[in-house]
């Protein structure tokens, strides 16, 4: 095996592996995969319309008593006879369940739902405690790293309330509803004739509550305590905590914590919507955030769809308990009329849910939406069910017997295939039994760069061998349990920058690629020319000025364009990013801006080193050098009062005022953004009130503060007031803050020294002989390990350099490898004879066919001494004739493109002839590109849901005499999980060649031939 890949092999990872730091845990270890599964179970069962009427006090008393029988079946008590209390269950209790015929006592209910609901608050109460730190995600400034300490406690709490919400919800939602089975009294409603029954007293009135005034009341006797209100606060409690206020949490923690995708590849390339989609479950696979089982279901953009999807199950259970005969709401109302309103909402809601889950299809998994498409259709026919034998339509007793347990049937009998078909182990058996083989880039089409200076073999081959090479050696490599975590906004308003620096060559290897993936090609090299271009000395200056003096709090900048940031006040936070050079603002009032013009960095420097700008910067850090402290400020508060008195029957009004004095108060700046360093907050945000007691809190125009932090008379009275205080406390904050400055300054210059970010440029992208990489390494870079490693590494480089070369001769060298390359590369995970014969196949061998185009014939005899390729088909075969004909054609449409022995196709029955650029351009749609595909990043050979690229259709086509249209269920085999492709647009005419009979065999007719016989 070729050096360093050998390296790389030892390791038993993969590129992607050492760039991230981090080994992907098989399935049955992934605990965010398990939960995730678990979840959907869980809402699944709980989110059944048919469990609803379960969702009760009684249901729960009788779920507890089920499980101490359980208990006491595994440790069973001296002379209990377990066997009859087993039976009772089976024949006694779960019918009554089933029936809804509950026997349990009201207290004993009451009292399961208080401890239920108790230890429902203690999980909110632990979930907003461990979360607490995630709310500063959103609002996180300059090198500042989340806290992730609470993540399995987050895990557990979310998890927990995640499951109970439904029916814990449901069953508040029954209290407040006040239910039958909260009746202190049988239901008299059920067997009755008359809209109110008549009932007999229940005993003497003075002792008594009359007999249909059950609502709202534990007891009938009027001398009994009512627990009922206690209950209902409850209920209402949990209604708004658990009910509203969680979904909402978790969603806004949920954003926060979804995979930024880079826009661009590590070709710098721009990523396609659908490479964009790849790569994000690409992020998921590796995702260690603790709450990734809440967003891992979902596609891009839908990773908060989990809370909107309790929100939407919920809504179905709400119609069910809230409009309902047997309930104090509506027990007065006619029972037939009640019950068909609730099964026309309920139809008509879950008709809603079912379109757009149709539209959207928020999940990442097509067999997941397809899942769901078949779920809500089952809520949409049992629903309609439901309301048809409500209006006693003929044949209801079909409709509610067969038809209904058909329905069941066929929707558990989907689910489970839904579930089995998505194993990992059944896509690989279905991907044998459809020998199914996947490319990364459309293989195929002549739109795909072969030439010499191709980018997918400059990064499989040279890229690829510059990244092992750092991250395997020992004294460049990551080091280990070194998590790679990196400042990165959302909106890509300013370049990524990594956390956390431990000073290795390898972080920064990494760094300058994740930047790459953020700017592309061209913008990494406009970057790179501002750096070292001909103002590269001023712009040094003036960086050196900005990071000395001008990052952190109360930095000014007010800029003279027209358009405003939307900030009235124009301190704010600053921090320093030294590749492309970037200076980011935060201003107090929330918008964040990005310098990252020379003009802008010399009037930024120019405006806080004015006189004026100084004092303000004073004046606001002598202010928090007051943060938390007691202060003296003499302060006055009125309370008015209005009151009114009765005289002569005339109303007389007036206002009695009260007057508190105050002398000393606690100073707080109020912050939106999140910096701590060494327990300073430097978040912008500026926010100065004053707190005298509980009830009185003043604003800081008491003191004389506005908006351009003026030393007016009356903050002037201020300050000197509190001078010994400031005195004695702005220097250690100063020195705190010169500390920051002088950090981050050290940091950014370390990376510089580490591994410039012009290595990306110079190395990485332009392969060249060992000598010149030498002669660069000595002449650019700093650092004696980067050095040591491209000088001594000689024949590490020249091997690589040789292998590039030899494959870059000619377009067919180029196309060959690149074909080989990514089938091994994408297919080897399946095709287990490929890794039998690894030397054969991969390319990080020298003895690999990727290295030597074969005749047709050579390769069928190479292919079948390997077990590729029988003359009659076998099971397990994923090469046949007909693929090797694909390969070939584009073989030779390659080496005779232009000349009179090149390929005559024709499109569809159509006489044209036309070469395969020809008809590329003939097959263009609106909805299609000349994209070939992002190419592959990295080894990888999961199995992904994707488009069919354009020439991997067009080659399977078959002749047609007109256009096809659009197939409307041209998803379908990828909702069934049977191919992870589908066809975009409309399929094209299909292709035929022109061929002549030469003794027993059909061979391509070329122009010489003297015209085209089909």
């Amino acid at each position: 095996m070729f050096i360093p890949l050998d390296r790389l092999a030892a390791t038993g990872g993969s590129i992607e592996s050492l760039e991230t730091n981090y080994r992907v845990k098989p399935a049955w270890r992934n605990c965010g995969s398990i939960l995730a599964s678990l979840v959907n179970i869980a809402l699944g069962v709980t989110g059944s319309s048919a469990l609803s009427t379960f969702y009760s006090l009684q249901g729960l008393f009788n779920t507890v008593q089920l499980f101490a029988l359980i208990l006491t079946t595994i440790v069973p008590h001296k002379g209990r006879d377990v066997s009859h209390e087993w039976r009772q269950v089976l024949l006694g209790t779960i019918p009554n369940i089933l029936a809804l015929n509950f026997a349990s006592t009201l207290v004993q209910s009451l009292v399961f739902l208080i401890i239920f609901m108790g230890l429902a608050g203690l999980l909110l109460y632990a979930f907003y405690v461990s979360t607490a730190p995630c709310k500063y995600y959103g609002h996180l400034e300059g090198f500042q790293q989340p806290d992730r300490s609470s993540g399995r406690s987050v895990v557990i709490t979310s998890f927990l309330l995640t499951v109970i919400y439904l029916p814990l919800s449901t069953m508040a939602v029954h209290v407040v509803t006040w239910s039958d089975d909260l009746w202190a009294v049988p239901n008299p409603y059920l067997n009755s004739t008359t809209r109110l029954p008549v009932i007999a007293p229940l005993g003497p009135s003075d002792k008594f509550r009359d007999p249909l005034d059950f609502c709202y009341t534990t007891t009938m006797k009027k001398n009994e305590i009512n627990f009922a209100p206690v209950v209902f606060i409850i209920a209402i409690v949990t209604l708004c905590a658990l009910t509203i206020s969680y979904p909402l949490a978790l969603r806004k923690l949920i954003k926060h914590s979804v995979p930024i995708v880079d826009k661009f590849t590590e070709l710098g390339k721009p990523r396609s919507f659908s490479d964009m989609n790849r790569e994000y479950q690409r992020l998921l696979k590796r995702d260690q955030n603790p709450l990734m089982f809440l967003y891992s279901g979902f596609r891009r953009d839908w990773g908060t769809h989990e809370p909107l999807y309790l929100f939407m199950k919920f809504t179905t259970l709400l119609i069910i308990a809230v409009i309902d005969p047997n309930n104090c709401l509506f027990r007065s109302f006619s029972r037939t009329r009640i019950t068909i309103v609730r099964q026309v909402l309920l139809l008509a809601t879950t008709i809603v849910f079912f379109a757009l889950q149709w539209i959207f299809s928020p999940f990442l998994d097509p067999v997941n939406n397809a899942s769901e498409w078949v779920s809500r259709l089952n809520y949409v026919l049992t629903s309609l069910v439901a309301l048809l034998a409500v209006l006693d339509v003929p044949g209801k007793d079909i409709i509610n017997g067969p038809m209904l347990y058909a329905i069941y049937a066929m929707t558990y009998s989907f689910s489970i295939y839904f579930a089995i078909i998505n194993l990992n182990i059944i896509q690989r058996l279905v991907k044998k039994l459809a020998r199914r083989l996947d490319f990364s880039v459309d293989i195929f089409s002549p739109r795909l760069d072969i030439s010499s200076s191709s980018p997918h073999t400059r990064r499989r081959i040279w890229q690829e061998a510059i990244t092992a090479l750092l991250l395997t050696s020992p004294e460049c490599k990551i080091p280990d349990k070194q998590p790679m975590h990196y400042v990165q906004a959302r909106n890509s308003e300013f370049p990524p920058y990594l956390l956390n620096f431990q000073g290795s060559p390898g972080e920064r290897h990494v760094e300058n690629i994740k930047i790459l993936r953020e700017l592309g090609t061209v913008g990494y090299d406009e970057a790179l020319k501002f750096l070292h271009g001909a103002n590269s000395a001023r712009l040094l200056h003036l960086v050196e000025q900005i990071q000395k003096k001008f990052v952190g709090p109360d930095c000014y900048w007010r800029s003279s364009s027209e358009f405003s940031p939307g900030s009235s006040r124009f301190f704010g936070n600053a921090w320093w990013l030294p590749f492309p050079p970037t200076l980011v603002i935060r201003y107090d009032d929330g918008p964040l801006i990005t310098l990252k013009d020379l003009s802008d960095f010399e009037e930024y420097v120019r405006q806080n080193s004015e006189p004026e700008i100084q004092r303000r910067r004073e004046i606001r850090i002598a202010l928090r050098a007051l943060d938390g402290q007691k202060i003296y400020w003499p302060y006055c508060h009125v309370d008015a009062e209005d009151s009114s008195i009765s005289l002569c029957f005339r109303g007389m009004r007036y206002k009695a005022q009260t007057s508190t004095y105050y002398d000393y108060g606690t100073l707080n700046v109020k912050r939106k953004g999140y910096l701590i360093w060494e327990g300073l907050e430097l978040g912008s945000g500026f926010g100065v009130e004053i707190v005298y007691d509980d009830h009185v809190t003043v604003g800081g125009g008491v003191i004389g503060i506005n908006d351009e932090y003026d030393l007016t008379p009356t903050l002037a009275r201020f300050l000197t007031l509190n001078h010994v205080l400031i005195h004695s406390r702005v220097s250690g904050i100063e020195a705190l803050l010169a500390g920051y400055r002088h950090f981050c300054q050290r940091e950014c210059k370390a990376k510089e020294e580490v591994l410039t970010y012009s290595f990306l440029s110079r190395v990485y992208d332009r392969p060249k002989e060992p000598e010149a990489l030498a002669n660069d390494s000595i002449k650019y870079e700093r650092d004696l390990r980067v050095r040591q490693l491209l000088v001594s590494n000689e024949v590490v480089f020249r091997k690589t350099y040789e292998r590039l070369v030899s494959v870059s001769t000619t377009k067919l060298t180029t196309w060959w490898y690149l074909f080989w390359d990514d089938f091994w590369r994408r297919n080897s995970d399946t095709i287990s004879k490929l890794r039998l014969h690894a030397s054969d196949f991969n390319p990080h061998y020298p003895s690999s066919i990727a290295y030597t185009p074969l005749p047709r014939a050579a390769l069928e005899s190479f292919l079948a001494q390997r077990g590729l390729l029988n003359k009659k088909s076998k099971w397990g075969d994923f090469l046949d004739n007909g693929f090797l004909n694909k390969i070939y054609i584009r073989m030779y449409d390659i080496v005779f493109h232009g000349s009179s022995q090149a390929n005559i196709f024709h499109l569809g029955y159509n006489t044209r002839e036309l070469d395969m650029e020809d008809i590329d351009i003939e097959t263009q749609v609106p909805l299609s590109t000349l994209g070939t595909g992002g190419g592959t990043d990295h080894d990888d050979s999961t199995i992904r849901p994707r488009p069919v690229f354009r020439w991997e259709g067009i080659l399977s086509d078959p002749l047609a005499k007109k256009e096809p249209g659009h197939k409307l269920l041209s998803k379908l085999g990828v909702w069934l999980g049977l191919t992870p492709f589908w066809r975009t647009g409309s399929g094209s005419l299909g292709l035929a060649l022109d061929v002549y009979l030469e003794g027993d065999e059909y061979v391509l007719s070329g122009n010489m031939h003297g015209g085209a016989q089909s």
